[in-house]
């Protein structure tokens, strides 16, 4: 990945633009059609020229992750490719399981933004089997501020209620990302593991796609990319519309 320019579609995605494809410039052409090659929908070159083949791979993206308008470029389409960068290598966090029964003060601590001190074992939420520590890497992700730990706790009840259907054990293999954490890991820009919105999660029992299938049923999960593959399922609480994608 570290070949594969995307700065401008990163650029384009914190701008809140909208646009055509086809009046798209070279770099940001460049960076879908490399973000299409390795999702295996373009087979062409990433030479920043909209011809029919870049069209009908980005119309064919579009299609296959539930995104309206096949020849336009917006910030949820552009978010959506993004993501591919982020698991392209894999989670490089370690799998925690979901905390059973009982919430502990124990473990490594960490004080939030507000001076209040948690545990890794503590739950983030008292009636959720999600703990701080399944969430910021055993207490070694301090939230930057009130906004992360706002969005940790909505994230937790979005995990209680996929936990709720699926009826098992989830375990978490990715929460919360510091900006400094996501890019030593190639995330994406926009990832909304950096803002405390998104979990990758994965069934104790392995199976994943009815994971996935009981996450797209939930209209709370608003981010849905299927890393199953890779052994897992990520979710996300994003603000704005349904959004799919499939991990390379």
């Amino acid at each position: 990945m570290a070949d594969i320019n995307v700065e401008a579609l990163k650029n384009f995605a914190n701008s809140k633009a909208e646009k055509k494809l086809a009046a798209a410039d070279k770099d940001l052409v460049q960076a879908i059609q490399n973000l299409l090659k390795i999702s295996k929908y373009y087979t062409g070159e990433a030479d920043g020229i909209v011809g029919n083949g870049t069209l009908d791979a980005f119309a064919k993206y579009k299609k296959e992750h539930w995104l309206e308008y096949p020849d336009t470029l917006g910030v949820t389409t552009a978010s959506s490719l993004l993501e591919i960068l982020e698991e392209h290598h894999g989670s490089t966090d370690q799998p925690q399981s979901s905390s059973g029964s009982q919430s502990n003060k124990t473990g490594p601590s960490m004080k939030l933004p507000s001076g209040k001190i948690v545990y890794s074992d503590e739950r983030i939420i008292d009636t959720i089997p999600l703990t701080w520590g399944e969430v910021t890497a055993k207490c070694t992700r301090v939230p930057e501020n009130k906004q992360v730990v706002d969005n940790i706790e909505k994230i937790a009840r979005v995990f209680a209620e996929v936990r709720d259907k699926y009826g098992s054990t989830i375990g978490v293999t990715s929460g919360y990302r510091p900006p400094a954490i996501n890019r030593q890991i190639g995330g994406a820009r926009a990832s909304q593991h950096i803002t405390g919105n998104a979990l990758d999660i994965y069934p104790t029992d392995k199976n994943l796609k009815r994971l996935y299938d009981v996450c797209k049923a939930i209209p709370s999960v608003v981010g849905l990319g299927s890393g199953m593959h890779k052994g897992f399922v990520h979710i996300d609480a994003r603000p704005g519309g349904r959004t799919y994608w499939n991990y390379p």
